[in-house]
């Protein structure tokens, strides 16, 4: 049963062959990319990762417009440690264009040490995580990167956790904030709920279909992630089935003995 909803989270994003489009607009003049995140991001760095999907997709695509992906991901860090190496980490890396990945641990944190409503002092209040979004952002603009803020994946796949209705709070920030810039704003929730809920439906909830604990990504929830950003970039699901023969080649040649 997991493998048909694998099969659909996949056909979700590539329907059919199709020649690849033009660049997008989003992508026009970007030769380079820097991912910002945490534990999320830094693990979609190696073959089949979200950034590694990502930066081989933009590379079948688009020959004649060579992108440099870069992985500011690391493991654990929230709003604050985002912000403090902001500038050494993603700045002076001279993006055109820049991701944020920023909530999961803000949120997530919180309910550690026994603090079941998530009001644990390793969580990071929403006004204040707002304000360091927000200054992420702007530094950006500043410097004339384009901006593309993604929303929060999911904790432990139960929508009727704590954790997923604290989440909403901050993800709604993010769209509102993404709005006040005019960046790009990616929702990860929608296809991710959308296939958690049809999995569970027919499974019990047993079994956990896009993560590997609940938070990290499987393989699946990498290629999820990755052909969500994809879109939400401006291509095509046409124009990555285009190219997905060449990133399955490249993903099979890097595979891990």
């Amino acid at each position: 049963m997991r493998s048909f909803f694998v099969a659909l989270a996949l056909c979700v994003f590539v329907p059919s062959l199709a020649k690849a489009a033009e660049v997008p607009p989003l992508l026009k003049g970007v030769h380079r990319i820097v991912c910002l995140g945490d534990s999320i991001t830094q693990g979609g760095e190696g073959p089949g990762g979200y950034v590694w999907l990502v930066r081989h997709y933009l590379a079948a695509l688009y020959p004649e417009q060579p992108i440099e992906v870069v992985n500011a991901g690391i493991s654990g860090h929230k709003s604050t440690d985002m912000l403090a190496r902001y500038q050494k980490d993603v700045l002076d890396k001279k993006p055109d264009l820049v991701t944020i990945s920023v909530g999961v641990n803000d949120v997530w944190h919180g309910f550690y040490d026994n603090h079941p409503e998530g009001d644990g002092p390793r969580g990071i209040p929403l006004p204040e995580y707002k304000q360091h979004v927000e200054d992420m952002i702007t530094q950006a603009e500043k410097q004339g990167a384009k901006v593309v803020v993604l929303s929060t994946t999911v904790i432990h796949e139960d929508d009727t956790n704590k954790e997923n209705a604290k989440i909403k709070t901050y993800n709604a920030a993010l769209r509102d904030l993404a709005k006040k810039h005019h960046a790009t704003f990616v929702d990860y929730q929608k296809p991710f709920w959308s296939l958690i809920t049809a999995y569970q439906k027919e499974t019990g909830g047993h079994e956990l279909l896009l993560t590997v604990d609940g938070v990290h990504m499987n393989a699946t929830g990498n290629r999820v992630m990755a052909h969500t950003l994809l879109s939400g970039l401006g291509i095509s699901a046409a124009a990555q089935a285009a190219a997905q023969p060449a990133v399955d080649a490249d993903q099979r040649a890097n595979k891990q003995p």
